[in-house]
């Protein structure tokens, strides 16, 4: 839990920088891209900063480089296409709700000064690459091989779409534990809005 913890904060932290991505360079400028946002959110991290503004950070960081509502409709599965247009909306805001609030309540807990070294990328497709990382030695962490899977958008910008950390992807991870909660209530999209409600309003609470 502590390893997927840090993980899915550097994976939010990911959404720091939207560098211009060159064709000709790709795999070089996606390693660049994912280790300078990774330092960025290392810095963060070391910084100590009041929960207020780590809130303002991880929101700034979501809304300018990652692409939330893709990857929240993605996490909802088969329930998006069920949902009503108020309740996804609901949805979509409280999505960025939990991901605020979880990183910037959690991660300086558990963040204990871990840094990544970078290996080799491979493509992924047309416009994506897979970039290598492992903790360091010197970390409480296993060094386990950290994935990270780069796209570039139609408007030429690197984004970090998901995470792969000890083979297993953050952004499924999320997505299963979703679709479980509305197995579990009968696919009742109110009663699960009001079970993210309650999450983010513990969370918050408990700053």
């Amino acid at each position: 839990m502590l390893r997927r913890t840090i993980l899915m904060g550097f994976a939010a932290a990911a959404m720091v920088a939207a560098v211009p991505a060159r064709a000709d360079t790709a795999d070089d400028g996606a390693k660049q891209f994912v280790k300078g946002i990774s330092d960025r959110a290392l810095a963060a991290l070391k910084d100590n900063a009041p929960k207020a503004q780590r809130d303002e950070t991880f929101r700034a960081i979501l809304h300018d480089g990652f692409a939330t509502q893709a990857i929240a409709t993605f996490c909802l599965g088969s329930y998006w296409q069920k949902a009503s247009e108020t309740q996804r909306q609901e949805y979509q805001k409280l999505f960025e709700d939990l991901i605020v609030q979880s990183y910037s309540q959690r991660l300086p807990s558990v963040y204990n000064g871990q840094e990544l070294v970078f290996g080799a990328t491979r493509p992924d497709g047309k416009t994506g690459t897979w970039v290598s990382s492992r903790f360091n030695a010197a970390s409480n962490v296993p060094s386990e091989e950290v994935l990270w899977r780069v796209r570039r958008t139609e408007s030429d910008q690197y984004r970090v779409v998901d995470v792969v950390f000890a083979s297993v992807s953050l952004v499924v991870t999320q997505r299963d534990d979703f679709v479980s909660i509305l197995q579990r209530n009968g696919g009742n999209m109110d009663e699960f809005l009001t079970t993210l409600r309650d999450k983010v309003a513990k969370l918050q609470s408990a700053a």
